[in-house]
């Protein structure tokens, strides 16, 4: 084998060992990375502010999988629970409310029996329709409730006009929406789905067909006796 030849084996095996060196120095640093997260330290209940006393940042090893962890600061952001989130849990997007909230009062006219950290969704009448105004809400209290900012004139103008408000206990899951039910429409979904059928599906409603009047049949005439002679 001659210098040259010699010269590039050398040269080919530097290499390798260089990439091979590579691969494992990528395979530790990654082993090794972290990122910080933000975990639960006490219960949070639903509308609560997060603070230094309920979630503390706590780094986790990086695993390749793509989860969608709050990359901010929740404390100093002013960030507020979306929902219920319990000891350990980490914080994601999707559990803290996307938009500025405000306190407001509220009477309700029927509710269940409600208490901090409860979600529920709101109705009021109209004329003859009951109509959702409020969903997947956090309760601070029986009497007071967030909702964003942005609705907070809404809601002091329905207080302020004594609007009746009805409340149901619920995450908004499986709730269909719609532009308002009126009595029957009402009874023509609860008698559906209580006899087996459907319930009614979300989206505009049709007016209730009118009642048909049955057709009147003309009475035959009374026979008349006959004059007698």
């Amino acid at each position: 084998m001659n210098a040259r030849n010699a010269i590039l084996y050398l040269g080919g095996a530097i290499v390798m060992l260089a990439v091979i060196g590579a691969i494992y120095l990528e395979i530790l640093v990654q082993a090794r990375s972290a990122h910080e997260v933000w975990m639960v330290t006490q219960p949070v209940p639903a509308g609560a502010q997060l603070t230094n006393d309920n979630v503390r940042q706590v780094s986790l090893p990086d695993t390749g999988d793509r989860i969608s962890y709050y990359r901010g600061d929740p404390v100093t952001d002013g960030k507020r629970a979306g929902h219920t989130l319990d000891v350990g849990h980490m914080v994601a997007d999707d559990d803290l409310l996307s938009t500025q909230m405000v306190l407001v009062p509220v009477s309700f006219k029927a509710a269940p029996p409600l208490s901090r950290g409860d979600v529920i969704d709101i109705y009021t009448q109209l004329g003859n329709k009951t109509i959702q105004v409020g969903r997947s809400l956090s309760v601070e209290s029986a009497t007071t409730i967030w909702v964003p900012a942005i609705d907070e004139p809404g809601w002091i103008t329905l207080q302020a006009n004594n609007a009746p408000l009805f409340a149901a206990s619920s995450s908004g899951i499986g709730v269909p929406a719609s532009s308002g039910l009126g009595i029957q429409d009402a009874v023509a979904s609860l008698s559906g789905a209580a006899t087996g059928g459907q319930s009614l599906a979300p989206g505009p409603l049709t007016p209730a067909s009118p009642t048909a009047t049955p057709a009147l049949t003309p009475a035959s005439p009374t026979p008349k006796a006959s004059p007698t002679r």
